[in-house]
């Protein structure tokens, strides 16, 4: 009995051991801002789409109606880019999982004199898979899922629930085990470019 009870102390007392001793950080939370994102490029493509649609109708409206130079269009728009706070958990050295809250707004004014403003708060579920991670040098790829709201600013028409999503291949991260900044780069509701810092503990 005391040679069994001496095993279990020693097998606990080593698993203590190597937990005290890993210095794997389990929690990661960051903050960031990116660019180019998808309600960035759909208000650009909304411009670009109404300059060529707007002038076709023109040079249509001329043959019946000679004079006609004036349709609806995107004189003068903007944004604010998406800023996001993250959250992961690591699961172990390769796979984090975790969630993201992000929120970006555009603006523009129509030739009519009439303005926008659209707001779009999202929150996704988020994976992160480790390709590597060395003492001041990382590089991974990370994967967002969820649900974003689009915010009429200026008429308050009811939110419109829209799909929200970021896909990022070609993801590093420099600096210490604890504090590290980080360059993203994908496609989705954080950006083309996405960049900021993370606390990991």
């Amino acid at each position: 009995m005391k040679r069994l009870l001496s095993s279990v102390a020693l097998l606990i007392t080593s698993s203590l051991i190597c937990i005290a001793q890993t210095d794997e950080s389990r929690h990661e939370i960051s903050v960031s801002y990116g660019y180019v994102t998808i309600p960035q490029a759909v208000d650009l493509i909304g411009t670009v789409g109404g300059e060529v649609l707007g002038g076709l109708l023109v040079g249509i409206a001329d043959v019946f109606a000679p004079g006609v130079q004036e349709y609806p269009k995107i004189i003068d728009n903007g944004g604010t880019g998406s800023f996001s706070f993250q959250y992961l958990y690591s699961l172990n050295r390769t796979i984090k999982l975790g969630g993201t809250v992000c929120y970006e707004s555009t603006w523009g004014k129509w030739n009519n004199g009439n303005e926008y403003i659209v707001h779009y708060p999202a929150i996704m579920a988020t994976s992160k898979f480790v390709w590597f991670n060395h003492e001041h040098f990382g590089m991974y790829s990370k994967l967002s899922l969820g649900l974003m709201l689009l915010l009429d600013g200026k008429n308050g028409d009811k939110p419109i629930p829209m799909f929200a999503g970021q896909a990022s291949a070609v993801c590093m991260e420099f600096g210490g085990k604890t504090l590290r900044g980080f360059l993203e780069t994908g496609l989705g509701n954080q950006g083309l470019f996405n960049f900021g810092m993370k606390f990991s503990f």
